[in-house]
């Protein structure tokens, strides 16, 4: 049962009109005003006037006030011969006002800035007993200032969710609908009405041709604009109830209302793209590759297997020429080509231990100590790294996740032990991703505390990392098993944030101790206003909530400072350390410190990150095949390092080198 609700809170402005009546009734002076200083003028908002016929929103000349004089402190605040006092009988000469009694206090907000005055005036000078009422004068002028504050507080807090929500649903950098909002699009296409007359939708899913060349020549900055011309263009070619989504950096995403004549969907983008687009007084073709699917009226389907099949049209796409289009057909069955190849051989990897555990550093911004590592999956296959975006989705769709992550999980205890015997103490923590089927496991509490209790470790060391996708299947069942973990004092991050549907509502359902904000968010952080007011405004809510907020994907020291003007706090990313195996981390501490050295953290990018593996290294088969997206895809984020940085140079790898840990 939901708490009762408590009183209003009573408005600024309804606030001043009962103070104004309240002195009225109580000091004899014939005028009494709530006034705020706008620019320089005084201007009175609530005015009770028997005297003057001064009408509320009556403005004068700051210059001209007896209120002036009073906040500078040049004259006093009660006056009941205000005729006596020389400031006053100038002002009062030259506007022609006849005053006997003053009386007038600042109103300021809590930050000391000043609003206004709360004054009165009478045309009789008034006895010395005006002066009794200096402490009730203050009184009401000390409650106005603090009601001020709240309201200011109460709307600065409005703006700032409604911020954060827009954020939560749009791309920052070109304003398009990003994956979150997109995929509930789909969902309230899936769920159109079968009987209905009107011609079913259809989604494309389209990535642009060799994008990475224009961002090596031109720059990322350049780069980045082309990205919005090309987000505009396609926003003007569509129909008023079409929509196109931004998913990823060079990935878009149409939802075609009328989607009947399918051929014609993809033929679509290439009609858009044809003009070349001018970059630096430079002429750029640019074309793009698309996947399409129909969305079907069928109650079997969901979001995610609609975008599956545009995504296997558009790898089914990618073998012909650029420029080309796919339409979905039932027999492009990739994925499950390269699942045959890879299930049994990864299945005796992670039984066998071959899947082994890579750690990225986690700093703490300020003193650039090691705090925490994430543990991340790497597996090597007759001899070639199989990237964590290829297994990690056969492993979900193999029901091999599970074991995968108690595996990933006996790695990390393990390892754990071996540096808290070096350190000497257990205060370094180590994340483990789990997936979503997990979160909602009720055995999987009871794994994680096992798991804790055969290595020694204290609780809090062990980091579990969920998705928003782990909370939205089943709400209930996974706050209950994020409370259990919670209970059994494992710590609980959220990782992805600002990625998902509803992240504001899972920050206040869920123990969290901390939140990890998608390395989307940081790729232009230098460049982009919008990103800066993103991250400040969760970096601020972070705070304001005691979690820890940590700042994932920062490849740059630009990015670092940025984040330290921003009041960051932890940050994760190749500027401070790359993924490395445990034998090229050394922990001992230094003489003089009380951590570890995260040297040898500039690792060959082989190791680092099979995404970067030239196909060559693979399979053909099993590299030219569709990266399913939805649960497969957050799980391979949640397995995956975050990608080498592009432009980094020596001086900030070195850097890396010489982080320390608590």
């Amino acid at each position: 049962m939901s708490a009762p609700a408590g009183p209003a809170l009573m408005s600024f402005d309804e606030a001043c009109g009962r103070v104004v009546g309240h002195l009225k009734e109580h000091i004899p002076l014939a005028f009494w005003s709530v006034s705020r200083l706008d620019g320089d003028h005084q201007v009175h908002d609530h005015v009770r006037d028997d005297a003057y016929g001064i009408p509320a929103g009556a403005a004068q000349p700051w210059s001209e006030t007896f209120c002036r004089y009073m906040v500078a402190g040049s004259a006093p605040q009660i006056a009941p011969d205000a005729m006596a006092v020389p400031q006053y009988a100038a002002v009062a000469e030259s506007v022609d006002i006849r005053v006997g009694a003053y009386a007038g206090v600042p109103i300021r907000a809590g930050d000391g800035s000043l609003f206004g005055t709360l004054c009165g005036f009478d045309p009789q000078a008034q006895d010395a007993d005006l002066l009794e009422h200096a402490p009730l004068l203050h009184l009401m002028a000390t409650l106005l200032g603090q009601i001020l504050q709240a309201e200011r507080m109460r709307a600065e807090a409005t703006d700032r969710e409604a911020e954060l929500r827009w954020t939560t649903l749009h791309d920052p950098l070109t304003g398009l609908p990003n994956r979150a909002m997109f995929l509930d699009l789909v969902a309230r296409a899936l769920g159109r009405d079968a009987g209905s007359a009107a011609p079913r939708p259809a989604v494309l899913l389209l990535d642009l041709d060799d994008f990475a060349a224009v961002n090596d020549t031109f720059g990322h900055a350049a780069g980045d604009d082309l990205l919005v011309e090309i987000a505009g263009r396609l926003s003007t070619a569509l129909k008023p109830f079409d929509s196109v989504a931004r998913l990823s950096g060079d990935e878009f995403a149409i939802l075609l209302d009328d989607g009947e004549d399918l051929a014609a969907a993809g033929t679509l983008v290439e009609s858009v793209l044809a003009e070349p687009f001018m970059l630096d007084a430079v002429r750029i073709p640019v074309s793009a590759t698309v996947g399409v699917a129909p969305v079907p009226a069928d109650p079997t389907l969901d979001v995610d297997t609609v975008l599956a099949r545009a995504d296997i049209a558009k790898h089914a796409a990618k073998s012909g020429s650029q420029g080309r289009f796919a339409i979905y057909d039932p027999t492009m069955t990739l994925p499950a080509v390269r699942d045959l190849k890879l299930r049994e051989p990864l299945r005796e990897a992670i039984r066998s231990g071959a899947v082994e555990a890579v750690y990225q550093p986690i700093v703490e911004l300020d003193s650039g100590r090691v705090i925490a590592f994430e543990a991340l999956a790497r597996w090597t296959h007759d001899g070639a790294a199989v990237p964590p975006d290829v297994f990690v989705p056969v492993a979900d769709r193999s029901g091999l996740l599970p074991e995968l992550t108690d595996h990933m999980m006996e790695l990390a205890a393990s390892q754990l032990v071996r540096w808290s015997t070096i350190l000497g103490h257990q205060r370094l923590q180590v994340g483990v991703n789990v997936p979503p089927c997990l979160i909602v496991d009720p055995t999987f509490p009871d794994r994680v505390e096992r798991c804790i209790r055969r290595h020694g470790l204290t609780p809090q060391q062990l980091i579990l990392e969920i998705t928003e996708d782990a909370l939205l299947t089943d709400p209930a069942a996974a706050q209950a098993g994020a409370r259990r973990l919670h209970e059994i004092g494992a710590t609980l991050s959220l990782d992805d944030f600002g990625t998902g549907y509803s992240s504001l509502l899972h920050l206040q359902q869920i123990p969290l101790h901390s939140v990890k904000i998608d390395r989307g968010f940081t790729n232009d952080l230098e460049a982009n206003d919008a990103t800066r007011r993103f991250m400040r405004a969760v970096l601020a809510l972070g705070r304001d909530l005691g979690l820890r907020v940590v700042v994932e994907g920062v490849e740059r020291h630009t990015q670092a400072d940025v984040l330290h003007r921003l009041f960051g706090t932890h940050a994760q990313g190749h500027y401070f350390g790359r993924p490395a195996r445990p034998e090229e981390i050394d922990v001992r501490p230094d003489e003089d410190e009380t951590g570890p050295e995260t040297d040898g953290m500039e690792l060959d990018g082989t190791e680092l990150d099979g995404t970067e593996l030239d196909s060559t290294e693979l399979d053909s088969t099993e590299l030219d095949s569709t990266e399913q997206h939805s649960t497969e895809q957050h799980s391979t984020e949640q397995h995956s390092t975050e990608q080498d940085g592009t432009g980094q140079d020596e001086t900030e790898l070195h850097g890396a080198e010489q982080r320390r840990a608590v």
